[in-house]
């Protein structure tokens, strides 16, 4: 009897474990040489694509939850600790599974970055931007910020050159990316707009979807926020999500300050912009202390008006 495990396989009846092909690769920085070689590191890069699609495959039933399933706590070592150092999950078995694989991905990405950096004289630059921009959109959608936002950077400063330039497409969505990390997940507008800028004049850079992405967050206009969101890909979603917390905390302050009642459905869809809200999940969150009547919020309740007295003074 033979039983195969998501990342590795247990063989015969002495159970003796078979070492996953990803994980038996080690560091170039702590030794390991398996990875010095360009082929060997094609061979690698391989099958780490084919492990993603494969994730992808087993849980596209709720793909979101997957890519999730990184504990938060976790996620910024994910690329320095092998998946069993991953704290226990409450979550669904499927969950910790998807948990344990990620892990095992992005450090396995790790690993051939480091690789490809220490051999980078001697392989060809365009697999060095593939297995950057691959890392890029992978680690993005894990919210992943070690993995992609330091491949962002070296791709756009070092791997983009006039004798070897990145697709259109493909430099464009990249620069999208470091310019909306900046504004949405690092609150850095600054740097959002000086970005965009040099985009301008470098490469002749023009998304309408960024700008209205940077004017929303520079004008707390949480509507078209949430508008914005809901017609991109999920690789610009990802990337706004890490302003979802404060968009919607500053709504509801908007909202609190300028109205004395609303309606519930106003409230859950409206200032979250995601219709899975209710009332229930969003003053467990955000702790409001607003009461409900039906299907109104009552923020503020009116003062009474002084009565006269019979005198009429």
């Amino acid at each position: 009897m033979t039983y195969r495990a998501q990342s590795g396989r247990w063989h015969g009846s002495r159970l003796k474990p078979v070492a996953d092909s990803l994980e038996i690769v080690g560091f170039v920085s702590k030794g390991d040489r398996k990875l010095l070689d360009h082929r060997a590191q094609n061979d690698y890069f391989t099958k780490i694509v084919e492990r993603y699609m494969a994730f992808c495959a087993h849980h596209s039933d709720n793909l979101d939850a997957a890519w999730a399933s990184l504990p938060t706590s976790a996620s910024g070592d994910a690329t320095k600790n092998p998946p069993a150092a991953l704290p226990p999950s409450k979550d669904k078995q499927s969950n910790r599974s998807a948990s344990a694989e990620l892990s095992t991905l992005l450090l396995s990405l790790r690993k051939l970055r480091e690789a490809v950096l220490a051999t980078a004289s001697t392989i060809p630059l365009s697999f060095s931007q593939r297995v950057h921009v691959f890392s890029v959109r992978l680690s993005i959608q894990a919210k992943h910020p070690p993995s992609y936002f330091p491949s962002l950077r070296y791709l756009l400063e070092h791997l983009h050159t006039p004798a070897h330039p990145l697709p259109d497409s493909e430099l464009k969505d990249l620069i999208s990316y470091l310019i909306l990390d900046y504004a949405c997940r690092q609150e850095d507008l600054v740097a959002a707009f000086e970005w965009r800028a040099q985009a301008r004049r470098k490469y002749a850079y023009k998304s309408h979807t960024v700008d209205r992405v940077l004017s929303a967050l520079a004008h707390d206009n949480w509507i078209v926020f949430w508008q914005v969101r809901n017609e991109v890909d999920s690789s610009i979603r990802a990337l706004m999500n890490w302003a979802e917390d404060r968009v919607r905390r500053h709504a509801l302050k908007a909202v609190g300050s300028a109205y004395l009642n609303v309606g519930v459905q106003w409230i859950t869809d409206g200032c979250t912009g995601d219709k899975r809200w209710t009332w229930e999940k969003l003053v467990e969150a955000e702790k409001l202390g607003w009461q409900k009547d039906g299907d109104k919020i009552i923020i503020k309740k009116p003062r009474p008006k002084p009565t006269q007295n019979s005198s009429g003074k």
